[in-house]
């Protein structure tokens, strides 16, 4: 049988293809992954191709994994393992192992894993007399990653900064006297080695067939590479789609794939359209929006399948009201079409928009995972504002008030308040009373001083509206918010702006928990909520994330490469999709095309929710719908019914057991006792 049976005639296409450069432009759904599978056995078992001549390149360990037991099951586990498929780090490794001696570095280097790299990144600020607390290590971090992968565009900018042109130099040179490179480095060296006309072409004779998947992810420095494996013999099989280039923000470049004929001459295009994961109704929807953008090439996905649902929109008039909706809907849905929670995913642009979708899940005991992102009340800036509320609610709540103290800076340093610490141990007094007593007791310098006398008053004037507004928590939290300045205490410790902003966006999301909570509970209380986000952190944890049965809470670009039956996508609002922080045109044409890959995730059913209004730091703005979903032709939308919903969601409570009631119940009103 021909490894080309089964195949339709695009994929046919591509995967017999043999010579020279080649570019398969793999819409969503349109079986790349086979296509690449049957193209290898077809080489090998049909153009009597060596093995050990084909280089097959992805970009993470799932993904070389995948391919490996695809073509495994084709051709045999042991033909296969003379092929090499390595993620493009992997092979640089392999490149820098055998070579590494033509740049006078000896092959028996270790390479840094992140902590390693903190590490070094924190000495080297030390000794160049710069203070780690005011230059965030992981933030350089991030900057030297994003400087070595520009490589060779380097942008020299970054340079004008003394702190960062002095680590950068003080940690380059750490690496290289203990014989270490990080993951960077890794390209950068390989790339260099290539360079050399004997060690490239030593290489490009070995892998005489080139094949590299997901081609539109690739940045500068990593196209390098694999133009110069290739430059001998043209050989060059790359596989991507345009429409899900999502990561230009870190160094991938969708021109890449765009022009790839002009880059390798003689190059051929094959496109996949014919999709086999979507209905009609969503790849229509979906084809509608995506080809609004210019920087594309014209394709359209198509399905042979009939039926399907329309896109569903659910309009509500606010965050609350989105979120109570979305889960009465997955409820509805789960029982009366007999499906799994884990069918379902709801997909967001922000991990700040999970929030409320945790909190209505959890009320409502289903089960559910989060991927690519921290639970919103484990996040440092929930944790760094919280602290403060849990240090006035208890006074002796040690670990509250030092990281409190110490967040923003204030001039109070670790030792300082390791030696307030060991004072009120000895006294046997609350933390916050011994701060009280130390900031006049002369023996803090006058900023440290200073600084805790102005920290301690904070903590008397919200501990002052707690006792005068016992239960309105939200007061404290709207003084606490506007008395400190955590946007440049985050600017400070090395955050950049955009960071430091989606951590702000979390804290004002924070306080939209702080006024639902109070709008709802007629007993609110500071210590009632916290207690409240206690509990629903504990619980998550521990009966929760063990079940494999569970709704999918992820961001948009997390969903890249997964697919589910049901997939929701709220918060389609301007300011979302498009972030607002998108302004540039190449980041216009992302940020629909990263709407587009959140659309092609859903296989059965596609909703699209929005809300009119949302809070920030608990007052309303009104909002309007994604210019997206405008572009959805109304034939294919379909509303769906707040009345419906709800009888269906009656219905099916009828089905959760009175134990799962029970343990609901117990879970969120218990006092802490077995029950």
């Amino acid at each position: 049988m021909s490894r080309l049976t089964g195949l339709n005639e695009q994929q046919r296409e591509a995967a017999k293809h043999v010579d020279g450069p080649i570019a398969v432009v793999a819409g969503a759904g349109t079986g790349k992954t086979r296509t690449i599978a049957h193209r290898a056995a077809y080489l090998i078992e049909e153009r009597g191709v060596d093995p050990s001549g084909i280089l097959a390149v992805t970009f993470t360990n799932k993904a070389a994994r995948e391919m490996r037991e695809r073509i495994s099951k084709m051709i045999g586990s042991e033909v296969c393992a003379l092929m090499t498929v390595r993620t493009i780090h992997s092979l640089c490794s392999m490149i820098l192992r055998e070579d590494f001696s033509a740049l006078g570095r000896a092959p028996e280097f270790t390479i840094c894993d992140t902590s390693d790299q903190t590490s070094l990144v924190r000495r080297a600020l030390v000794e160049n007399g710069f203070d780690p607390k005011k230059n965030d290590p992981v933030s350089l971090l991030w900057r030297i990653g994003a400087v070595k992968n520009a490589f060779p565009d380097v942008d020299r900018e970054e340079f004008e900064d003394p702190v960062f042109a002095r680590v950068w130099s003080a940690y380059n040179k750490a690496l290289e006297s203990s014989n270490s490179v990080d993951f960077d480095d890794l390209l950068i060296f390989a790339l260099k080695l290539l360079g050399k006309k004997e060690i490239r072409t030593k290489y490009q004779k070995r892998f005489r067939y080139i094949m590299v998947d997901e081609y539109q992810d690739v940045n500068g420095c990593q196209y390098e590479i694999i133009k110069r494996l290739a430059a001998g013999h043209g050989n060059l099989y790359v596989v991507g789609d345009d429409d899900q280039s999502i990561y230009g923000w870190r160094g991938a470049q969708v021109k890449n794939i765009l022009n790839f004929e002009q880059d390798f001459k003689k190059a051929r295009v094959v496109k996949l359209e014919r999709n086999y994961r979507s209905t009609p109704q969503i790849l229509e929807a979906a084809n509608a929006v995506i080809k609004n953008n210019v920087e594309r090439r014209d394709k359209k996905l198509w399905t042979s399948e009939k039926g399907g649902d329309l896109v569903g929109i659910i309009e509500s008039a606010d965050e609350t009201e989105e979120a109570a909706r979305v889960i009465d809907y997955i409820i509805a849905e789960k029982h009366s079409k007999k499906l799994k929670y884990g069918d379902f995913a709801i997909l967001y642009r922000t991990n700040a928009q999970s929030r409320l979708f945790e909190e209505k899940l959890m009320r409502h005991a289903v089960s559910y995972i989060m991927v690519g992102g921290t639970r919103f009340f484990e996040r440092r800036e929930i944790k760094d504002v919280t602290a403060y509320l849990r240090m006035v609610a208890n006074p002796e709540d040690e670990t509250a008030a030092l990281r409190a103290a110490a967040f923003p800076p204030r001039g109070i340093g670790k030792t300082s308040l390791e030696k307030i610490r060991e004072r009120a141990f000895e006294e046997k007094k609350p933390i916050l009373a011994a701060m009280r007593e130390s900031a006049g007791a002369g023996w803090l310098n006058a900023k440290a001083a200073e600084g805790l006398r102005g920290f301690v008053a904070l903590c008397d004037a919200l501990d002052e509206i707690r006792r005068r507004l016992p239960k309105q928590p939200l007061e404290m939290a709207k003084k606490l918010v506007g008395s400190v300045n955590f946007k440049a205490g985050y600017e400070r410790a090395g955050a950049d702006k955009n960071e430091a902003a989606r951590r702000m966006d979390n804290i004002a999301e924070f306080v939209n928990a702080v006024e639902e909570y109070q709008r709802n509970e007629p007993d609110s209380s500071l210590e009632g909520f916290l207690e409240n986000i206690a509990l629903m952190t504990d619980e998550r944890e521990t009966e929760l994330e063990q079940k494999e049965d569970s709704v999918t809470l992820m961001t948009l670009h997390s969903a890249k490469g997964l697919e589910f039956k049901y997939v929701v996508l709220v918060g389609a609002e301007e300011g979302f999709t498009p972030h607002e922080r998108s302004t540039f045109e190449w980041e216009l044409e992302e940020e629909r095309r990263l709407f587009y890959v959140g659309m092609t995730r859903a296989r059965k059913k596609l909703l699209i929710s929005y809300a009119g209004s949302r809070r920030r730091y608990g007052e309303s703005l009104l909002r309007k719908p994604s210019p997206y979903v405008a572009e959805i032709p109304p034939a294919l939308l379909t509303s769906e019914d707040n009345e419906e919903i709800e009888r269906a969601r009656e219905a099916a409570a009828e089905s959760i057991s009175e134990g799962h009631r029970a343990r609901m119940r117990a879970m969120l009103f218990s006092d802490g006792g077995e029950s």
